[in-house]
């Protein structure tokens, strides 16, 4: 299988001085509930780290109290119903669904809605059990999946996922399954990249590269892009977090205050 290198990927752009934050992507993450609401906020803020404009967290009603906002950056967007949500949705350039997200109606019947708009669409973790719920039987060309190996078999019920993603492909999806080494998988496009470390097998790591990943989206990369170049720098990342902190103590955090350090590493 192809190794994708540093040379076939698109770094960020720099920034013309005549812009504001709403040319760098206005973003908006569902998730967290009881117990799991570290999970969106780390996404938001790899998000911010990557370049994203303007970040929001969308909760519903009854979480909204629970939630600690760790940083004043991100936004919170409460909802308490699928109209709520839609006007939510107003404006925003990319999606990320599923960090941390509890699996009950309200949320299949926001992946539905997501399923139904052209909004380009990230979805990880919960998420992906609640796809297969809503079925995979509608067109996914505007959808980046983020499975690990354990979650990809759950959604393909197979033990040999990678052999089954053409499943996900064939549907027009970008599919990014997370293993020691992470594979892109896209309609006629297999790649692998592998510079990542043992120190980011850490809770909360998968949720740094959904926001990664999304960030790229709201930033106008194309879907194969995003997933190729969000995997690349969250990999970097990783191994500049795992020089300051060691494989042992590397938490998910430093790999978020490490992409500044990885976005000028992979500049050209």
């Amino acid at each position: 299988m192809k190794k994708i290198t540093k040379d076939e990927l698109l770094p960020l752009p720099k920034r013309s001085k005549q812009t504001n934050k709403y040319d760098y992507g206005n973003i908006v993450i569902f998730g967290g509930s009881i117990g799991f609401f570290g999970a969106p906020a780390l996404s938001a803020l790899a998000a911010y780290r990557t370049g994203s404009g303007l970040v929001s967290i969308a909760l519903e009603e009854d979480d909204y109290s629970l939630y600690v906002n760790l940083n004043p950056e991100v936004m919170i967007k409460r909802f308490i119903d699928i109209e709520e949500v839609e006007k939510t949705l107003e404006n925003k350039n990319a999606v990320l669904f599923g960090p941390g997200l509890e699996d009950n109606l309200m949320n299949e019947r926001i992946l539905k809605l997501l399923l139904r708009k052209n909004i380009p669409l990230v979805i990880d973790a919960t998420g992906l059990t609640i796809l297969k719920k809503v079925g995979l039987n509608k067109r996914l060309d505007h959808v980046i999946l983020t499975p690990h190996m354990g979650e990809a078999k759950r959604l393909l019920d197979s033990h040999e996922p990678h052999k089954e993603i053409h499943t996900l492909t064939s549907l027009g999806a970008t599919v990014v399954l997370k293993d020691a080494v992470t594979t892109v998988y896209a309609k006629q496009y297999e790649g692998q990249l592998d510079f990542g470390n043992p120190g980011m097998a850490k809770a909360g790591s998968g949720d740094v590269l959904a926001g990664i990943i999304v960030s790229l989206l709201g930033q106008n990369y194309t879907f194969l892009e995003a997933a190729k170049y969000g995997v690349y720098l969250h990999q970097i990342a990783g191994g500049i977090a795992c020089e300051r902190r060691g494989e042992h103590s590397l938490l998910a955090s430093d790999i978020i205050d490490s992409i500044s350090e990885a976005l000028l590493r992979s500049g050209k």
